[in-house]
């Protein structure tokens, strides 16, 4: 996308005035041509800069393919008086699952994190972390299970805080970093976590969230539904440490809707 109205309120533009805001679609094997980028220029009302802006639309969209970006932008594009194209600022957001392929591009400018502060913690946390507008907390072991949770909780009449996906198991080191992160947030009133242990013993999953609890000194109620080997030896341990166990996602759900009230 080019526009001579720059990116400010660029949605405001699209909705109002989308004749402002050229578009191209190009063939993702070869990339835009030259004569398409000259075109793309002149739909966007930036005609006379065409020869200029080509070869800087061209290196934009190399950086998708070369850096797997999710988002390459430069925004804003300044035209000088002497009639210079001038990248006055940038964004490249690229895809973490290929981190891997591109060492160099972060040892040379960092992991730059921008958005919700909440999210950025957690990212750098190596947690899967979204900020919702609630105040229960979620917590859970996949991401089928999580998003079962937040439904469980809108259903008991509660909003969830947040989405976090711990992954297998739940180890003290990882539910305390979760639980970290989530309390930062001033908007929650409590925490429900639920796991499924499966080939993870339930006796182990409990004493690591007794850990992970009393190590951050939580305060706030936590509800824990888990589920799977020695289930029972483990909500035994819970309810030892004070922490109330449900005995299935939807009683959980109930009780941290009932404590956060």
């Amino acid at each position: 996308m080019l526009s001579a109205r720059g990116g400010l309120d660029i949605e405001q533009v699209a909705e109002e005035e989308p004749e402002a805001i050229g578009r191209l679609y190009p063939n993702p094997w070869r990339g835009p041509l030259d004569f398409e980028l000259n075109q793309l220029a002149f739909d966007a009302g930036l005609g006379e800069h065409a020869r200029l802006l080509a070869p800087v639309m061209k290196k934009l969209y190399r950086a998708i393919p070369d850096y797997d970006a999710v988002t390459a932008e430069i925004n804003p594009l300044v035209v000088t008086k002497a009639g210079e194209i001038v990248a006055g600022d940038a964004k490249l957001e690229t895809d973490e699952n290929a981190s891997f392929r591109h060492r160099a591009l972060e040892e040379e400018y960092g992991q730059v994190l921008e958005g919700d502060p909440y999210e950025r913690e957690a990212k750098k946390r190596g947690l899967t972390y979204v900020s919702l507008d609630g105040e229960v907390g979620i917590i859970g072991n996949g991401a089928g299970l999580c998003m079962g949770t937040l439904d469980l909780v809108q259903r008991a009449g509660g909003r969830a805080a947040n989405f976090c996906d711990i992954g297998g198991g739940a180890r003290a080191e990882v539910v305390r970093n979760a639980l970290d992160v989530i309390l930062m947030n001033p908007k929650v009133k409590g925490v429900l976590i639920n796991v499924f242990g499966g080939i993870t013993r339930g006796d182990e999953v409990a004493r690591g969230l007794v850990e992970a609890r009393d190590s951050i000194g939580m305060k706030l109620p936590l509800v824990v539904r888990l589920s799977g080997t020695r289930e029972e030896e483990g909500r035994a341990i819970l309810k030892e440490h004070g922490i109330e166990p449900g005995s299935n996602g939807w009683e959980a759900a109930q009780k941290i809707v009932e404590l956060t009230r």
